[in-house]
């Protein structure tokens, strides 16, 4: 198995998941200890949704370890069980994209002012930016990690069908978390419902295109994220090539 992990570029991927729990931590600290002027917390909901976005990365290690275990039906099974339960959490990681909004919603803006000359303003917007960039870098990291998984058992088109597949239906699943407020068990917990809402949203041209446009301007965000991690990994290995060569 060590042999196996190792090609997986392990220990050094537990490195980058050691540096993104770092920043994990620092962003969800800086953001939950700002206060309104009256006192109270407004984003004490991201220690949450932090937690959600981490539980495909420990997925993700799951997967790498199911991978590099000898070949057979278990493993199979192992790797089956775990990619589903990752497919299906994975959205909530580039979810905290979303969660900029808040700013907007909580910070108290006084129109008569000039509120972004306030260093209290930008504590709020990059505090909570700072979130939403370990939500997309997170989300780049680990989409290619099971990529790479992808790549090596079926080859590279179905590396590449497996990304979009991914990025379309996780745009998909982010807007029924922001606008209709599922969340990932309620696939299981109360289907009916969740299709019920979206048979609506979809009946209605105005729901619609709302759905789409949407999902559109988050799919290029996501698109475009995972890009740059993966030139930022081709870099990493090219830097790598030349020290050897």
């Amino acid at each position: 198995m060590y042999t196996g992990l190792k090609s997986l570029n392990y220990p050094g991927k537990l490195i980058v998941f050691g540096l993104l729990a770092l920043v994990s931590l620092a962003s969800t600290l800086w953001i939950l200890n700002i206060k309104l002027p009256s006192g109270r917390a407004p984003y004490t909901f991201i220690w949450w949704n932090m937690l959600l976005a981490w539980i495909p990365a420990v997925l993700t290690i799951i997967l790498d370890v199911c991978y590099a275990m000898k070949r057979g039906g278990a493993r199979n099974l192992l790797l089956a069980g775990a990619g589903l339960v990752w497919l299906v959490f994975y959205p909530n990681t580039p979810y905290l994209i979303t969660d900029m909004l808040h700013v907007f919603a909580r910070y108290p803006f006084d129109p008569n002012e000039r509120f972004w000359v306030a260093t209290g303003f930008w504590n709020h917007t990059f505090a909570m930016m700072l979130v939403s960039l370990t939500g997309l870098m997170m989300g780049g990291v680990l989409l290619d990690s099971v990529r790479q998984l992808v790549r090596r058992s079926f080859g590279w088109v179905a590396g590449v069908l497996f990304v979009v597949m991914v990025l379309l239906l996780s745009s998909f699943a982010i807007y029924i978390g922001r606008f209709i407020r599922g969340n990932s068990w309620d696939i299981v917990k109360d289907p009916v419902s969740l299709y019920n809402q979206l048979a609506e949203i979809w009946s209605a041209p105005a729901g619609k295109e709302h759905l789409l446009h949407f999902c559109g301007m988050i799919f290029a965000v996501l698109a475009a994220a995972y890009m740059l991690t993966l030139a930022a990994s081709l870099n990493r290995k090219s830097a790598k090539g030349e020290r050897t060569a």
